[in-house]
């Protein structure tokens, strides 16, 4: 089997809003879909979200000219999909970075390999004894009041544990935090997100008061670059210090562990190069003493469904206490993904009762929407194909 072609599909979602410290997401954000061809007529699809440049450090039109001018044309055209290891080699050889750009590869060579073998995914990467996983609920910048009532929500559709968004005002985020933890009572683990939006001291002064609410994690205290700050905050406070916008690629993760700057770190397998890294990442993180968090990028169903196949197959993500994201329920406007329409999806990952289910189809168990995708394209944008179709 070899690939022989790539069709690029630029698509643009918007959903409920979230407010983080460094904007809004979800007015508008652009997602690129990969549909990979083999000779053989077996197909895989890929995705890849960057929430934007400032996030990321990519945008969609960098995934686009990634794939179109260096990925596909010098590292997957003709090439096995099951060459896994080398393939992954040639794109680190071939573009430094561009970590979402890979990933979406790396889902759609897994989706192939799956279907050419008639398998799920999940079975590919060690199999599990759960087919589902916890889901948890991210909360946006608002009053502390508008905060505590969505976690009382959440708590009530059956969500297992809350991501809060902070970091406008250190002092309106203690009574934030405050907040939230009277709405959830005690034992709900709290994960506050401030997005790099405080100055190490400021962090720690800030944490040090949440440390009466726990049990409280929290992500990126500090500027993603300030790995030396991260970890002078770390040393003096009780809460657990997580990486999130500092840990893009195993390399950054690496660091982090070296310089003792973490006790946790905030992991996307659709930013951070797919499911084959994020394999031996969290393994490494594991190895390190310190623990993950699963997350996503605000995906359509192809990550969504990745990213079931990814935890349900890792015992350290599917037995977290915090379970995993799902802003594809921000499309679907509602708390279960059951009978969604807006997807580009066939067969969208099932989200119910507060748990994500595992596609049990073949390779990532998710079909392509055709209809769906043309309605989600970019203006003045169109697919693109590079290489050929059987």
């Amino acid at each position: 089997m070899k690939i022989i072609g790539m069709e690029i599909f630029p698509l643009t979602v918007s959903y409920e809003v979230i407010e983080e410290s460094f904007g809004a997401i979800g007015k508008k954000e652009d997602d690129v879909v990969i549909k990979v061809y083999t000779d053989e007529g077996v197909t895989g699809l890929g995705e890849g979200s960057t929430l934007g440049p400032f996030y990321s450090g990519e945008s969609q039109g960098t995934v686009i000219d990634i794939l179109a001018h260096y990925l596909f044309p010098k590292v997957l055209e003709g090439e096995d999909p099951f060459n896994l290891d080398e393939i992954h080699w040639k794109m680190d050889k071939t573009a430094y970075a561009n970590t979402v750009a890979k990933s979406a590869v790396d889902f759609s060579l897994h989706d192939i390999m799956g279907k050419s073998l008639a398998v799920p995914v999940y079975k590919l990467l060690g199999g599990s004894p759960s087919k589902k996983v916890p889901v948890r609920w991210t909360i946006g910048i608002d009053t502390p009041k508008h905060m505590a009532e969505q976690a009382r929500q959440s708590a009530h559709a059956g969500y297992h544990g809350v991501k809060m968004k902070v970091g406008l005002n250190p002092r309106e985020d203690i009574e934030r935090v405050a907040a939230v933890r009277d709405a959830l009572g005690p034992g709900e683990v709290i994960d506050v997100d401030v997005n790099g939006a405080y100055l190490p001291k400021e962090a720690i002064h800030t944490l040090q008061r949440w440390e009466e609410f726990a049990p409280v994690i929290v992500e990126q205290p500090v500027k993603r670059d300030d790995l030396e700050g991260m970890a002078f905050v770390r040393r003096n406070v009780s809460v657990a210090i997580g990486a999130c916008e500092s840990a893009l690629s195993m390399s950054q993760i690496q660091r982090i562990i070296k310089m003792e700057a973490a006790d946790f770190f905030n992991y996307k397998i659709d930013r951070s190069g797919g499911l084959f890294k994020g394999k031996k990442t969290v393994y490494m993180i594991d190895a390190a003493g310190l623990f993950t968090v699963p997350s996503e990028q605000l995906c359509f169903g192809i990550g969504v469904a990745a990213q079931a196949h990814f935890a349900v197959s890792t015992s350290s993500i599917w037995k977290t206490p915090l379970g995993v994201g799902a802003g594809i329920l921000r499309v679907a406007k509602k708390n279960t993904t059951r009978d969604m329409k807006d997807d580009i999806v066939f067969n969208t990952p099932l989200i119910e009762n507060g748990y994500l289910h595992v596609p049990e189809g073949a390779g990532l168990g998710v079909e392509l929407n055709e209809d769906n995708v043309r309605r989600y394209l970019s203006p003045g944008k169109c697919p693109i194909l590079i290489g050929k179709k059987p």
